[in-house]
């Protein structure tokens, strides 16, 4: 979707006309505070066309407010401008203004720039989604190896209990069955926590902090266990 912002209904319907030949929906407005409006509640724009001509007094301003703007400052943003204006398009770009259209622009110019900017979104999307899943897989190898600390950590007295325990030694046997129990219980959790990380067959990350306080609660789970094999000693 294609947001377009022009006082000048010519313009706007040869743009509108050209555009929705190729799919594009392009949705025109006159005042820059409902291109800012609809920006904020629609949040599917992929690009931004603004006709120089809409405010020449002003019209450096709006390249500034638009890319200073949180919710639309890496929205492509192109101007449509006359050929002769070169230090107005310099100045343009100097505010963020991102690629230039002729005014006088043929349909096969627009429709060219147009797809060159959606390319570019889509490549972005790509880019950003892999660098996300690198971080996933480089989030997922410390949680194993958290994991694998907690595990070991929890295995330690189980293993120095049965080193020195006597097999006909009842007190022995109870306290080394009672280890193992728990022992047991709390690798479970542990792999219960790495499963409930698993979805459809992917490791991912838990987000909003429960993963945190997942390992929070295995901390103080393993310093229980640790506890309880003290007190058994």
């Amino acid at each position: 979707m294609i947001l377009l912002l022009s006082r000048d209904n010519a313009l706007t319907q040869k743009i509108q006309g050209h555009l929705n030949l190729e799919g594009f929906v392009v949705e025109p407005t006159s005042s820059f505070q409902e291109a800012l409006t609809r920006l904020y509640q629609q949040r599917t724009y992929e690009s931004i066309l603004v006709d120089f001509l809409y405010d020449q007094d002003n019209i450096f301003e709006v390249f500034r407010k638009l890319k200073r703007d949180p919710q639309c400052q890496y929205i492509p943003l192109i101007c449509i401008i006359p050929k002769n204006h070169l230090a107005q398009q310099l100045i343009a770009f100097e505010m963020g203004v991102d690629d230039f259209i002729s005014r006088e622009f043929s349909i096969f110019e627009l429709q060219l720039k147009v797809r060159s900017i959606q390319r570019l979104i889509h490549l972005q999307k790509a880019l950003k989604e892999k660098d996300i899943q690198i971080e996933n897989f480089r989030n997922i190898t410390r949680i194993i190896g958290t994991l694998n600390h907690y595990i070991n950590n929890a295995l330690t007295p189980l293993y120095a209990l049965a080193q020195v325990s006597r097999p006909d030694n009842p007190q022995d046997a109870e306290r080394l069955k009672k280890l193992t129990e728990h022992t047991t219980l709390f690798i479970s959790k542990v792999l219960k926590t790495l499963r409930t990380m698993t979805q459809q067959g992917e490791l991912r990350i838990t987000q909003n902090g429960v993963y945190r306080d997942i390992m929070f609660d295995i901390e103080v789970e393993l310093q229980r266990l640790m506890e309880e094999n003290l007190d058994a000693g």
